[in-house]
């Protein structure tokens, strides 16, 4: 039983729902009956009935009275003991659906293709990303090459200055080199005479 205020509400509110419902499924059911005895009968009666049955049949479905798949039912039977003009009495919402809808086949081979064509995407993707960074990566050596010669460039003229100070000091060494190279023509001279002596032998 319920004990605080806000329970016995909801027990009330229940309470209304439910006797709302049954109107509704009560509706369809004594619908049904007269719509299978009115084809029969009159056609064009059975028709006017078909299309107002399926609206009924939406609208319990929207306040979810009974669930989509039962009213999809539901509006398949309506349909098949009445022959309706195509699109008559269906009205756009959740709760609608063909009478004849895919087959397990096509759905199976759109579900493939679906796959398929998101991998496609994604190997697209990939290819793309690959190019991009391969593009980077030859942008890379380029910079780096350009920030190597900077450099260089900056050091070239260091080395020009260097090289006057290194011939300098050389200049300097030559005159000392020069006494060595004037003692050693003194010592060939007398090698080369014993060879001439020879010759005339």
């Amino acid at each position: 039983m319920a004990n605080t205020k806000q329970q016995r509400k909801r027990v009330k509110i229940a309470e209304r729902e439910r006797s709302e419902n049954l109107k509704y499924k009560s509706r369809i059911k004594t619908m049904f009956k007269t719509l299978t005895v009115a084809a029969q009968e009159d056609k064009e009666r059975a028709a006017a009935l078909g299309i107002e049955l399926i609206s009924l049949i939406d609208k319990a479905a929207s306040r979810g009275v009974i669930h989509e798949n039962n009213a999809a039912r539901k509006k398949s039977r309506v349909t098949s003991i009445v022959e309706l003009a195509e699109g008559a009495g269906k009205t756009k919402g959740p709760a609608t659906r063909d009478a004849k809808g895919e087959s397990k086949s096509d759905k199976r081979t759109g579900r493939a293709k679906a796959k398929s064509d998101k991998k496609a995407a994604v190997a697209v993707k990939q290819k793309a990303k690959a190019e991009a960074a391969a593009k980077a990566e030859k942008a890379k050596p380029k910079k780096e090459e350009a920030a190597a010669e900077a450099p260089a460039a900056e050091e070239a003229p260091e080395e020009v200055e260097e090289a006057p100070a290194e011939e300098a000091p050389a200049a300097e060494e030559a005159p000392v080199e020069k006494a060595p190279v004037a003692e050693a023509p003194a010592e060939e001279a007398p090698a080369e005479e014993p060879a001439a002596e020879e010759k005339t032998e």
